[in-house]
């Protein structure tokens, strides 16, 4: 099992209590590098896109799936697995369908995808169009086939404008199929067709899916900015690395839904209140993603200030959520700590919510506690001040106007500032592991969006979210 310079640091630092065991465990990479890649958002709506871009800082051939997700259960909308050259840089954006009602994947990038993206896809089909350079630009529609055929209530493909997405190395590629994956003198691959017939009746891989693969090493980074040309506005954000996440390889052919991010190491690195970092053994691979994730607050600027045309959204998202709260969709029996609300898709819909508490403060220590019906709209079924879809677009301010033009899945909160900060904290705890520890909070990542217009002109940023870490045992 490969170790890490967290996980050496870990052990040195418990060496001297002989009760724990510790092994290599998947942790957030700092230096942004990992085997999982999680961006907290996408939006095709009102004339977005967002634009990411994955790239592969190794010599080695990696096999990726990558996997978009909507907004209200994190139901797959898509995916599809891709070889990462070495040293490739595969760049694709998320934008509305041009022939439909949802969003899809669009790309011109030479990288080997398996299925080829712009490929037939039932009543979901893509397109594949010669560019006046010679370039094919390939657009794949989003589906709604797992959460329609689960005759949820919302079976609308507006689901898929919004949402997250993830990518995870499966392997890493040798011999001839590493070959065929890499990128010549022209910038294009030698032969991806090889990689779909390997995939096919007969072919290598459809007979040991892991023919010719080594575990995962890690190495990949990712970037992404959402992007509103009319608005004249743009937003960069970086996702959050994790490394040594498969114990192995899991090389799974493209029309499987895993690996997943809970398919990983059931042992995680946490952050204990102290500041110390240590592994956990939480029995689950879901648990331990929540639990390496989890936070008991999130703070941010907000900025407001009309003289400035100043907007703020906070966007939040909880990308291992469905893992704990969809008891059919996952064969749960009860909702799984952290988590306490049930997710029910259909016939009558009951999302998931969670109460949160929150402080806002101007720049001059001026303190404000939103009421419990602080969120408009008020969230279904909820008591208190509550987040119920696993990502959350919180725009700010008494208006409806949002910073990044987001529609699908918003929800505003009154600042009663025109410049400040605010702090939302979780309460809910993820109960004790396995080897005695608690960990408190939710598995929240994201940032705020901050937009100044200046007549035709718009300048946004983004931060990452402040987090605090609530543990005992360690």
């Amino acid at each position: 099992m490969k170790k890490n310079l967290i996980s050496l640091a870990v052990a040195a630092s418990v060496a001297s209590t002989a009760s724990i065991a510790v092994q290599a465990a998947q942790y957030v990479n700092p230096a942004k590098t990992g085997e999982v890649i999680m961006f907290p958002f996408y939006n095709a709506d009102n004339g977005n896109a967002t634009n990411m871009h994955l790239v592969n800082t190794t010599a080695e051939v990696k096999a990726v799936k990558i996997r978009f997700v909507e907004y209200k259960n994190s139901e797959e909308v898509l995916d599809f697995n891709v070889y990462l050259s070495p040293n490739d840089h595969f760049a694709f954006g998320v934008i509305k369908n041009p022939n439909g009602e949802g969003a899809a994947v669009i790309t011109s990038d030479n990288s080997c995808t398996v299925p080829a993206l712009g490929s037939a896809n039932g009543d979901f089909s893509g397109t594949q169009v010669e560019g006046a350079d010679g370039s094919i630009v390939r657009t794949q529609p989003f589906v709604n086939y797992q959460y329609a055929n689960s005759k949820d209530a919302d079976s609308s493909m507006a689901r898929t404008l919004t949402g997250h997405v993830e990518a995870i190395e499966m392997g890493v590629v040798s011999g001839v199929l590493a070959k065929a994956a890499t990128h010549g003198a022209t910038g294009v691959p030698a032969a991806c067709a090889s990689l779909v017939t390997a995939w096919s009746a007969g072919g290598t891989w459809a007979a040991d899916a892991d023919a010719g693969l080594t575990a995962p090493s890690g190495g990949i980074y990712g970037l992404a900015y959402h992007i509103n040309v009319t608005e004249a506005a743009a937003f960069g954000f970086e996702p959050t690395a994790v490394q040594d996440f498969l114990l192995g390889v899991e090389h799974t052919d493209p029309g499987s839904t895993f690996p997943t991010i809970a398919s990983g190491d059931t042992r995680a690195v946490v952050s204990a209140t102290n500041g110390a970092a240590t592994e956990v053994n939480f029995g689950s691979g879901q648990q331990a993603v929540s639990g390496m994730l989890a936070t008991t607050s999130i703070s941010n600027d907000v900025m407001i200030n009309s003289g400035l045309g100043g907007q703020t959204d906070w966007v939040i998202s909880f990308p291992t959520k469905r893992f704990h709260v969809d008891l059919a969709g996952q064969g749960i029996p009860s909702v799984i700590a952290p988590f306490t609300g049930k997710w029910v898709g259909g016939p009558t819909e009951t999302l998931a919510c969670e109460e949160v508490a929150i402080r806002q403060y101007d720049r001059e220590e001026q303190f404000t506690r939103p009421s419990p019906e602080g969120f408009s709209p008020k969230p279904p079924a909820a008591k208190a001040l509550s987040i119920c879809n696993e990502v959350a677009v919180i725009a700010m301010g008494s208006g409806t106007d949002s910073a990044l033009e987001v529609t699908t899945g918003k929800s505003n909160l009154t600042f009663p500032y025109s410049e400040g900060w605010m702090a939302m904290s979780f309460a809910q705890s993820a109960g004790t592991a396995e080897s005695g520890q608690t960990i408190g909070g939710l598995p929240a990542i994201g940032f705020a969006a901050y937009k100044v217009s200046n007549g035709a002109m718009s300048y946004g940023n983004t931060a990452e979210f402040k987090t605090a870490n609530s543990t005992s045992g360690i």
